[in-house]
């Protein structure tokens, strides 16, 4: 019974780490609720990958608000245009949408097929599980599972309780794996595949064959590739874009979404 919740619990972690190739060389779409942790980890995420990066507020009413980050500056981004993926210069290869846990997105706000074919979502803001699960699906290596657990004040163990990327020569000698198969567990709680195209379940089905040794696997820190500058994805000339300041963002137009009803 053990070997087999251990196996379950690597093969979702898979399901995790197979959906991707690499998001250095694709466009992620990264929707964040308007709250300061949830947003650091989003501005942090945005200054080391390709991200469109948008934060939403949702009123009492269903009413909501976007704005995506143009690297200096918040934009509005009217709900129209992102439904009809008016608000970017570079589509994303795939969505991933931070919840505040108990309080799941209205439907408008999940990324169209149409112009997004795979979508997944974190149930959480809680950030130890989020840059766990985040960490997953960038397939962050040593070098930035170190980043985050140094500036976010957690223990690196505590974010990336897989060692996911983490060679031998950088693992403590007394580790050990049973102690950590609760966390791994508890933290796909809050892991949802929206959708996810064809392609991303033979992956699994070719990563659940593999071992955790398998998949961790880092280069020598002199053999890493020069990484080039970010460009963000997001459009130059948004219709009827208003450029928000610190101060205004939370006094920007709140558009009501589909079905919604406003109060008299």
């Amino acid at each position: 019974m053990k070997n087999k919740i251990l196996y379950s619990i690597i093969l979702c972690g898979c399901a995790i780490a197979a959906v991707h190739a690499s998001r250095k060389d694709e466009v992620t779409l990264l929707m964040v609720p308007r709250e300061d942790g949830a947003m650091r980890v989003g501005m942090d995420i945005a200054n080391r990958y390709p991200t469109l990066l948008l934060s939403y507020k949702v009123g009492n009413n269903g009413a909501v608000s976007l704005h995506g980050w143009s690297g200096k500056e918040w934009v509005n981004v009217e709900l129209q245009n992102f439904h009809e993926g008016n608000f970017f210069k570079t589509g994303p290869d795939s969505a991933l949408v931070i919840e505040v846990e108990g309080s799941p997105v209205p439907e408008t706000l999940v990324p169209p097929e149409g112009w997004c074919g795979s979508a997944y979502k974190i149930t959480t803001t809680d950030v130890r599980p989020l840059l766990h699960l985040v960490g997953q699906y960038y397939d962050f290596k040593y070098k930035e599972w170190s980043w985050f657990a140094e500036n976010y004040r957690l223990p690196l163990d505590a974010i990336n309780p897989e060692g996911l990327n983490v060679s031998w020569y950088h693992k403590r000698f007394n580790e050990h794996l049973k102690k950590q198969d609760a966390v791994i567990g508890d933290d796909l709680q809050y892991w949802v595949a929206v959708r996810h195209p064809q392609q991303g379940k033979i992956e699994l089905a070719e990563a659940s064959t593999n071992s955790t040794e398998q998949v961790d696997v880092e280069k020598q820190p002199d053999q890493e590739a020069t990484e080039e500058p970010i460009i963000n994805p997001l459009t130059n000339a948004v219709p009827e874009a208003i450029v928000l300041g610190a101060g205004t963002a939370e006094e920007a137009k709140i558009e009501p979404s589909e079905g919604s009803e406003k109060k008299e």
